[in-house]
């Protein structure tokens, strides 16, 4: 009965002990967690983070949560109840010495004297006095916290926000990258049309990229950023010289084949450029292939032949690889496998002529973003509207920081000299002269210099020029059209 009641004494003791060290630990690591936040919210405040004050306040619950789940795993002992009513009634360790008697049951006659004594010495200890429920006192630390941050987070989250000097260019910019979109979305049409999955892909891409210039309230600086980088990716899909090499191997070919009966036709599209075209005309040289003699067929053969092997070593030693088979399949009578070869060459020419027509597209997006860039920057950069301003508020008289008022300079408004006309007469003297005589033709006379050779001459220059002068690659493609438009009907 003795050990019963010490027992059930015990065990009220440490009841109310758990709840009392549960508030304890709640309160001293919720202090703890707001006390964290202290530093992170003075950071916050003189820094661009901006973090929102709910972020603090979990911060603190979450360290507080985490030390009341380690409590509850940990509960308060029988003996750790012992000893605080040993301490809180002075009764040495009378309760302690019990429990250890309970727990070990001897039986003896003096260990039942023991428990009887500590009985009714526990009879007259009141639990609530010995385990009292108490606010604990960091109760009031945590209030002085909680004040504090919430007067930071005022200044800093509720105060009314200053006046920004800076000015918006995201009009300006989202215009800007509009015409750039329209040229994107010309391109995906053709694209879509030519059946590119390749170039519709990477029009995708660019899209995307262009369309981040369309974001609301975007700086110039990154606008111009994204621009050098989307300028930089062009750069690499385009590949100029490759392209002109290649076309001038083909072009070598058609002036081998436009001498030909037979390949006439398919020669003088490749010399034009035109490689869907000399697809074709080759496709119907390959149909109508059963229809020619053996003489017919012995003559194609060493055109084939002789084209196939000029193209041996080169960019396009494929293509060659397969007119030289087509001709030696023809010199072999074998009609069913140089059809294969020649069908082999109008698949690679209309892949040409695929790559061509994706080189020239991206050519023009290359120019039409170098564009967008400069009118972006000109956009912004006029005046106090302009991007100088933007990106330097203040500006100073020191170098490297002043502001041209105008990078022309002042505008004459007068000149200050005064300027005669006057007429000059020489004095032959001895010695001989050269008479010049220039004659012009009569009206509704030809020029003595045909259309054809001033092309020549003029479309030599120009392809001297575009080659050694470092001239932009979205002017060379306007250039090079310009020329296409002029040449001759007979070239």
């Amino acid at each position: 009965m003795a050990e019963k009641l010490i027992l059930e004494k015990i065990r009220r003791v440490r009841h109310r002990l758990s709840i009392q060290r549960y508030f304890q630990t709640l309160a001293t690591f919720l202090f703890y967690g707001f006390l964290v936040c202290v530093p992170l919210v003075i950071v916050d405040s003189v820094t661009s983070f901006n973090i929102q004050p709910l972020v603090f306040l979990w911060v603190a619950f979450g360290i507080a949560a985490a030390a009341l789940v380690v409590r509850l795993l940990r509960p308060v002992s029988l003996q750790e109840a012992a000893k605080t009513i040993d301490t809180d009634a002075s009764l040495k360790d009378r309760v302690i010495s019990g429990l250890e008697q309970i727990q070990h049951r001897t039986g003896e006659t003096l260990t039942a004297l023991q428990l009887q004594d500590t009985t009714k010495k526990l009879q007259a200890v009141p639990v609530n006095q010995v385990a009292r429920y108490r606010v604990p006192r960091e109760t009031k630390f945590i209030a002085l916290v909680t004040i504090f941050l919430v007067a930071f987070s005022f200044v800093e989250f509720f105060a009314p926000p200053a006046t920004s000097t800076e000015i918006d260019f995201s009009p300006q910019i989202a215009a800007e990258a509009d015409t750039l979109l329209k040229e994107i979305e010309e391109a995906k049409k053709e694209a879509a049309q030519d059946e590119d999955t390749e170039l519709e892909e990477l029009l995708k891409e660019i899209e995307k990229r262009a369309l981040e210039l369309k974001k609301p309230q975007i700086d110039p600086k990154e606008a111009l950023a994204r621009m050098t980088e989307l300028s930089a990716m062009l750069k690499t899909k385009v590949n100029p010289l490759e392209m002109a090499q290649q076309e001038a191997l083909l072009s070598g070919l058609g002036q081998q084949f436009i001498g030909n009966p037979y390949l006439g036709e398919f020669g003088q599209q490749l010399k034009r450029g035109d490689y869907q075209q000399a697809a074709s005309k080759l496709d119907k040289v390959t149909k109508e292939l059963p229809e020619f003699d053996k003489e017919k067929r012995q003559n194609l053969s060493d055109e084939l032949k002789r084209g196939g092997k000029s193209l041996q070593g080169t960019d396009l030693d494929g293509l060659g690889t397969e007119l030289s088979g087509a001709g030696e399949g023809l010199a072999n009578d074998d009609l069913e496998g140089a059809q294969t070869r020649l069908r082999a060459s109008s698949k690679k020419m209309r892949n040409i002529a695929l790559l061509k027509k994706r080189d020239l597209q991206l050519a023009k997006l290359l120019s039409e973003c170098e564009a967008c860039k400069a009118g972006i920057a000109g956009a912004c950069q006029v005046g106090k509207d302009g991007l100088s301003y933007a990106l330097s508020q203040t500006p100073s008289t020191s170098i490297g920081k002043a502001t041209s008022a105008g990078q022309l300079g002042q505008q004459s408004i007068s000149l200050d000299s005064t300027l005669n006309l006057q007429q000059i007469t020489g004095v032959q003297g001895e010695g001989s002269s050269t008479v010049q005589t220039s004659k012009t033709s009569a009206e509704g006379q030809q020029s003595a210099v045909s259309y054809k050779d001033a092309y020549t001459k003029y479309q030599k220059l120009s392809e001297d020029a575009l080659t050694e002068e470092q001239i932009p690659l979205g002017y060379k493609f306007y250039v090079k059209r310009y020329f296409e438009s002029i040449k001759p009907s007979d070239e």
